[in-house]
């Protein structure tokens, strides 16, 4: 470029031969240049005509400093070139937007608008081939989407195209009817990836292209208004390197993982599936909205009359900002809501897409007196998140819980149970759920008899070996055991007891302890395991779903608490305080170094326990201060409290997370007894409180995830972890089946390896699965908090 301009300027009629003369450069210097012209592909090369012209008019060097321009700024790869020597023998396939839908064409020549000014667009003769009698047809740039310029570049003329063209769109149309690809999870991931994109580095923000810039770069131009316009265009998707712009090509990468060589027809037949994918995805999915090609510079012959070339910046699908997908994604839920044929009472019967999981989530939350606060504050539309808003709209439904209460009663998620002089009553779950859970509060209400009669017809002794007819678990009904929770807890889900290890047959030190630590969990794992059980698969299958998609309960919610299942299926499967009953329970023993506080040994046993009594936080505090009390419960609680205590201090002291935890724990402590605000002891409110009955639940707990996640460590198996809970940040693993979807299958996974029961445990990549689903809610609400007020005249 720099040789031409410099022939041009001396009035050479040989560029080359005029920079070597004007400065004595030997032959072959320019290429060692440092900014060497990036190689042209076949459609980036100039017409025929005009490489055998050797003299360089100013509507070729017009041109070529358009062009350079634009590849200057960062849209070389957008940048195609096209000419009517080139598409005379070799047409170029484009999808084109034509009759409201996208299709396939050829470009075959481009056309000068000999009547009107140069100024204005050329057109574009094309082929479309969606077309049987082969129409011939004058279009926009504008009209066209994306030009197939690698294809173009990397194939060789074809005798028959368009025929060869409608046998490939023929079997895409056969593949898209007969095959399903997960295109929603492709789509979804291509626009993450693109809105990930948009970031720019500082140093990048610096050297690029501004809108302060544009101007000036314009000037510089054949046309600088034109110019002008078209930079502004082209910084809004982004350049190269941050541009939010796809095309079938990005498709098809997300959509097959296989290779496939470039060039051949397969290759064709999946970049029209792709095509098709995001033609539609813009027309439903809210993600992608077409942006078409834009017309750049033009090449004219000697007399400027004959058009020889055009450069186009290629065109394709946009990634529109979030709050535009959210809107299109709450009017596409209100418009399936309302389909009867892809949603039907009872159950959402369509498959739901992640879109769906969010704005069911957020329905739920306001149906509870959940409202998002944004800090404009501009009325009650401008407090509902977007998509919750046009959902809501689109079912003509108010803008209040009882609006988003109605919505999740019409898509089946909850039920109108019963109707009194009070109101509706409104269960939070499907019909089915319901079904399912009543189901299993009679399957579990026999088998606690049948364990129960079993128990007192055995001797009522600890046993060192599980039995056969207790479903392989450790008899543990003789041994007494303490549930300590808060005043106002509906579900019980853990309990400590003490265990004489000397009655286990395993090695006892004296100089260490003699009592082994018991920790029991609710065992919950039948809902989580796969295959015949307690219940028909269909009903379990029903109640896991429905913990799945709940993800864990909510209790910061001002009309009440959104629970994981349905509350009678949770007091089935609790702890039951009542005298004549027994709990079965995932156990771990612990046995503990109680003069320096050592995990000495750990283990996992399914087991089977006694009702435990019932403590408050306050009741199990007075008990432990209370030096007379002789009573068993007294007993258990200072063994624990004894053996715990050591272990959490040299825990903190060795593990850098438990540390910091406790040092936040301290600091909360210190603030509220300095405000004499203790409030509720279940830390509801931002109340907190830190009695000795606490610390004893938080240390058994700790330890329990301690110990659990250090037994899988060494069997060499993973375990489902929620994101955030890793051993090395502290987390609690398998504590709360009964409250986190993660902690049931870590429960079914830990039984599996540990226990041998439940069939094969889950494989690497089904744990990080499981992971992911219980995280999928909580993202879904993780910035929005509860409201204090409370709407009036509203009833759960």
């Amino acid at each position: 470029a720099f040789a031409e301009a410099l022939a041009t300027l001396l009035g050479s009629s040989d560029s080359a031969v005029g920079a070597r003369g004007a400065f004595c450069m030997p032959p072959g210097l320019h290429r060692h240049h440092h900014h060497p012209a990036a190689p042209r592909t076949k459609i980036d090369q100039p017409s025929r005509r005009r490489r055998n012209n050797h003299s360089l008019n100013s509507s070729s060097s017009s041109y070529d400093g358009d062009l350079e321009i634009i590849r200057r700024n960062g849209f070389r790869h957008r940048l195609v070139s096209i000419s009517n020597d080139n598409l005379s023998h070799h047409p170029m396939p484009a999808e084109i937007y034509d009759g409201g839908s996208s299709k396939l064409c050829l470009v075959t020549s481009i056309m000068h608008r000999r009547a009107e000014s140069k100024a204005k667009q050329p057109l574009l003769k094309i082929l479309l081939i969606d077309d049987d009698d082969r129409a011939e047809k004058v279009v926009d740039v504008g009209q066209l989407t994306t030009l197939w310029k690698d294809w173009h570049a990397s194939t060789e003329p074809i005798d028959d195209p368009v025929g060869h063209f409608k046998g490939l769109l023929s079997e895409a149309r056969d593949f898209l009817r007969d095959n399903s690809l997960q295109t929603e999870k492709a789509a979804m991931n291509l626009y993450n990836n693109r809105m990930a994109n948009r970031s720019r580095p500082t140093d990048y923000r610096r050297r690029g292209l501004t809108k302060k810039k544009i101007p000036k770069v314009a000037a510089q131009a054949s046309n600088p208004s034109r110019f002008e316009d078209l930079l502004r265009n082209l910084l809004k998707v982004g350049d190269d390197h941050m541009s939010r712009l796809v095309d079938s090509e990005f498709m098809m990468d997300y959509l097959y993982p296989d290779f496939c060589r470039e060039g051949d027809d397969e290759q064709v037949v999946r970049r029209l599936v792709a095509a098709h994918v995001l033609s539609e995805d813009a027309k439903n999915g809210g993600r992608f909205r077409r942006r078409s090609c834009q017309f750049a510079s033009a090449l004219y012959g000697e007399e400027d009359e004959r058009l020889e070339e055009i450069a186009l910046l290629n065109g394709g699908w946009i990634a529109v900002d979030a709050s535009i997908k959210s809107a299109v994604e709450g009017q596409k839920f209100a418009s399936s809501a309302m389909s009867k044929n892809q949603m039907k009472k009872g159950g959402v019967s369509r498959a739901l897409t992640a879109a769906d999981e969010r704005i069911i989530h957020r329905l739920e939350c306001l149906a509870m007196g959940d409202v998002w606060r944004r800090s404009d504050n501009q009325g009650d539309r401008k407090d509902l998140e977007v998509d919750v808003r046009e959902t809501l709209i689109g079912l003509g439904l108010p803008l209040s819980s009882e609006g988003a209460r109605s919505a999740l009663i019409e898509v089946g998620r909850w039920s109108n149970v019963s109707e009194d002089n009070l109101g509706v009553v409104v269960e939070p779950w499907s019909a089915d759920t319901l079904e399912a859970s009543r189901s299993l509060v009679k399957a579990e209400e026999k088998r606690r008899t049948l364990l129960l009669n079993t128990c007192k017809s055995i001797k009522t002794k600890p046993r060192k070996k599980p039995l056969a007819q207790l479903e392989d678990r450790f008899d543990l009904s003789s041994l007494p055991c303490v549930c300590i929770d808060a005043k106002r807890t509906s579900f019980r889900d853990d309990a400590i007891g003490i265990r004489l290890r000397s009655s286990t047959g395993r090695k006892v030190s004296k100089a260490a302890s003699k009592w082994e630590v018991l920790i029991h969990i609710a065992d919950v794992s039948d809902i989580y395991l796969k295959g015949e059980g307690l219940l028909p698969s269909h009903d379990i299958a029903l109640l896991r779903h429905a913990a799945e998609q709940r993800g864990m309960s909510r209790y910061d919610l001002p009309l009440g608490p959104l629970h994981l299942l349905p509350p009678v299926a949770l007091k089935a499967l609790s702890l039951k305080t009542d005298e004549d009953s027994c709990n079965r329970c995932v156990t771990l023993w612990a046995y503990i170094d109680e003069r320096d506080g050592k995990l000495l040994e750990a283990g996992l046993e399914r087991t089977l326990i006694a009702s435990p009594t019932a403590l408050t936080f306050a009741d199990a505090t007075s008990l432990l201060d209370c030096d007379t009390d002789k009573s068993n419960v007294k007993a258990v609680l200072s063994v624990a409290h004894r053996n715990l205590s050591r272990w959490s201090r040299r825990h903190a002291n060795l593990n850098e997370a438990a540390r910091k935890r406790e040092d936040r724990l301290s600091q909360k402590e210190l603030i509220s007894n300095a405000t004499g605000r203790d409030g509720r002891d279940d830390g509801v409110g931002g109340s907190f409180q830190r009695s000795r009955g606490h610390r004893l639940v938080d240390s058994s707990l700790d330890l329990y995830a301690f110990a659990l996640g250090t037994l899988m460590r060494r069997a060499n198996q993973p375990i489902p972890r929620a994101p955030g809970s890793m051993e090395n940040r502290g987390g609690r693993l398998g504590t709360a089946p009964l409250r986190r979807y993660i902690d049931g299958m870590a429960q079914r996974q830990a039984i599996a390896v540990l226990c041998d029961y439940g069939g094969k445990p889950l494989t690497k990549e089904e744990c990080r699965l499981a992971a992911r689903l219980a995280s999928k809610a909580n993202e879904a609400i993780s910035n929005i908090k509860a409201a204090k007020d409370t709407p009036q005249g509203s009833r759960r």
